[in-house]
């Protein structure tokens, strides 16, 4: 009993130094079970033991046993400290320690996978800054696989020009009416609503001044220039893009996608570019209707509040209010529409192998479309700043 409690359990090691004037490789002997319970550390003690000495003669004399835990411990301890062969009188535990060997991931790749926990109590500003250029660098990566994604999906647009049979038409024509028909409900009920609130509020500020009929005006340019293109990109975008990125990546998941290249199948032009077409088909019609639905809703709105009719309305309509105003508003919603479509179908091919990317990928794809939509509207609002009414 007094023998078998003598053996060391634990992971331990013993080094022999080289003798003065003769060998100068140390000799590493290991004892103890080498496995990921009963390391405790000693990666770390043996490499700064090792240290002083160039070459490593390992032997194992003691050693219990061995698992891919304590082989890594063993490899990243000597790094190319080893002198001639390790566990040559155990082929298992050999081939073991050559797996680990080859696959040992560099300090790049562990920083990234395991980042460091930030404690902005510290230093509030100087972590501040480092999370900002953090994001900075994250957006600018983003934008370059965008742009990247963005051409290849250009290049498949031109050519399906050149080869209208390199579209595919029933796909084409589903997504049409899941992502284009299908929203028409939604958008046109939305505008309503905005444009009876826009023209409530311009009833109440111009009454004061004796202008309540311009509110007409105001409801009618702010319907058509602003609030129903991006109305109706906003809520294609919640439905759309976040579609497109569940589809895809749920079929990238299933490796549905590999099978594609496998095939034969290039997933861009059987995917993607049917979702894109389909958009930027489908967006400037939802966009109509939305205009004429929040304009319906301004005019019920302002006969509700000065008696004024509907034929009022439509004839002030007419006299007033110029139709560069609706070309203004619609111009904007195909570039709206590759954004969401590629927005959401980039995202959903860079779906891993597990359902929280899925969901994560889902969630960016919602809120890049609806950043980029706000950023692409304030770009146009100031490139037809000088289109007169």
């Amino acid at each position: 009993m007094s023998r078998a409690t003598s053996k060391p359990i634990k992971a331990e090691f013993t080094i022999t130094a080289p003798a003065k004037g003769g060998d100068s490789v140390a000799v590493l002997n290991l004892s103890g079970q080498w496995i990921i319970t009963r390391l405790e550390g000693i990666a770390a003690r043996m490499q700064s033991a090792l240290k002083k000495y160039d070459r490593v003669h390992v032997t194992t004399d003691g050693l219990e046993a061995l698992d891919s835990a304590g082989a890594f411990a063993l490899h990243y301890a000597l790094t190319d400290k080893l002198d001639g062969e390790i566990f040559s009188d155990n082929e298992n535990y050999a081939r073991l320690y050559a797996l680990v060997g080859g696959n040992r991931p560099t300090m790049d790749t562990y920083n990234r996978e395991n980042p460091e926990v930030r404690k902005f109590w510290l230093h509030p500003i100087y972590y501040g800054l480092v999370h900002l250029g953090q994001l900075m660098s994250g957006f600018w990566r983003g934008f370059i696989a965008q742009s990247v994604f963005m051409g290849h999906v250009m290049t498949l647009i031109m050519l399906s020009i050149a080869r209208p049979s390199r579209v595919r038409w029933a796909p084409l024509f589903n997504i049409m009416q899941r992502a284009g028909l299908e929203a028409l409900p939604i958008v046109a009920v939305t505008n309503l609503f905005v444009g009876a609130v826009l023209a409530f509020l311009m009833v109440l500020s111009l009454k004061a001044y004796g202008g309540a009929v311009f509110s007409i005006d105001f409801v009618s340019i702010g319907v058509m220039r602003e609030f129903a293109p991006v109305i109706a990109a906003v809520l294609i975008a919640g439905r759309s893009a976040s579609g497109f990125a569940a589809e895809i990546g749920s079929m990238k998941m299933n490796q549905e996608i590999d099978a594609m290249r496998v095939m034969g199948i290039d997933p861009y032009e059987a995917l993607v570019l049917p979702r894109v077409v389909a958009l930027v088909i489908m967006t400037p019609l939802v966009t109509f209707i939305g205009a004429l639905a929040g304009m319906l809703g301004g005019s019920l709105a302002i006969w509700g509040s000065l008696g004024l009719g509907p034929q009022y309305f439509v004839q002030r309509l007419y006299d007033y209010v110029p139709t560069v105003n609706l070309f203004v508003g619609m111009i904007r919603t195909p570039v709206f529409a590759v954004t969401i479509a590629v927005v959401g179908c980039r995202l959903g091919m860079s779906v891993k192998d597990d359902v929280i990317s899925l969901g994560r990928q889902v969630t960016k794809a919602v809120v890049q479309s609806i950043f980029l939509i706000f950023m692409i509207d304030a770009i146009f609002a100031m490139l037809f700043n000088g289109f007169t009414f």
